[in-house]
C-alpha cells in the first residue's frame, strides 16, 4: 500500500466506510474481495454499510490483506467535528489578543472536557451499532452453518435421486422421448417413495422433488449441448 501524502490526504478527508475506501483504492469489486479474503460476500456487504468501532476477526483478515493496521479500517468516530475546531480557533484568537497563557490553558482544558464528553457519547452510540452489526454477522454465520448441516443431511438422498433420474433421462433419450421433471417426480413418488427415506416433510415432497428434478434436468440437457 503506497504511503504517499496524497493517498493519506484522501484517507483523512474520506468520511465514508474505510473498508470501501481501501477496496476502491485497490480497484476491486466486492465479489473479488470476498473471494480473495474468503469472507462471505453478505458479511462484507454488511460491514461496508455499517459504522464499525470494534476490531473483529473479519477486520483483522481484511487489514492483513490490505497490509495495514486494523485500526485504519474502523470508522473515524473520533474525528473532531468542524464546529469544535472553530471553537478551538476562537480560543487561540482570543489568546493572541489577551496573551494570558493561564487563561489559554484553562480555555483549552474546558474545550477538551466538552469535546471528550461529546465524543464519549458518540463512541457509545457507534459501539452499540458495531455490536448490532456483529450480532447480525453472527446470525448470518449461524444460518450458514445450519444450511451446511441440512445440505450434509440431504446430500445422500439428492445423489440417489439424481442418479435414478439420470438413468430414466438416458432411457427416454434413447427412445427419442423427452422426460419432464414433473413426470419423473410422479413416477418416483409412485414407485420409489415407500422404499427410501425422503428427508422432507411429506406435505412438501412434490414441490421439493420437483425443484431437484428441474435442476437435474437442466444439468443433463446442458451436458448434451
Amino acid at each position: 500500500m503506497p504511503q504517499s501524502n496524497s493517498f493519506w490526504e484522501e484517507y483523512i478527508l474520506n468520511t465514508g466506510n474505510k473498508i470501501a475506501f481501501f477496496r476502491k483504492f485497490k480497484k476491486m469489486f466486492l465479489e473479488t474481495l470476498a473471494a480473495k479474503t474468503k469472507i462471505p460476500l453478505k458479511i462484507l456487504e454488511i460491514m461496508e454499510n455499517s459504522s464499525l468501532e470494534l476490531i473483529t476477526p473479519e477486520i483483522s483478515k481484511l487489514a492483513s490483506f490490505f497490509k495495514i493496521e486494523s485500526e485504519l479500517l474502523l470508522s473515524a468516530s473520533s474525528a473532531i467535528e468542524p464546529d469544535k475546531l472553530r471553537q478551538l480557533d476562537f480560543i487561540f484568537l482570543q489568546f493572541k489578543q489577551n496573551q494570558d497563557i493561564k487563561v489559554l490553558q484553562q480555555h483549552i482544558i474546558n474545550w477538551m472536557t466538552l469535546t471528550l464528553a461529546d465524543e464519549r457519547l458518540h463512541w457509545q452510540d457507534s459501539r452499540k451499532e458495531s455490536v448490532e452489526v456483529l450480532c447480525q454477522i453472527n446470525r448470518f454465520q449461524e444460518a450458514q452453518k445450519r444450511a451446511q448441516s441440512r445440505d450434509k443431511k440431504y446430500a445422500p438422498f439428492r445423489e440417489y435421486f439424481k442418479r435414478l433420474q439420470k438413468q430414466r433421462f438416458d432411457k427416454y433419450m434413447k427412445s427419442g422421448k423427452k422426460m419432464t421433471a414433473n413426470s419423473f417426480v410422479l413416477w418416483f413418488l409412485k414407485n420409489k417413495a415407500t422404499k427410501i427415506s425422503i428427508p422432507y416433510r411429506q406435505s412438501n415432497w412434490e414441490s421439493k422433488l420437483n425443484q431437484l428434478a428441474q435442476a437435474n434436468n437442466r444439468e443433463f440437457k446442458k451436458a448434451l449441448e
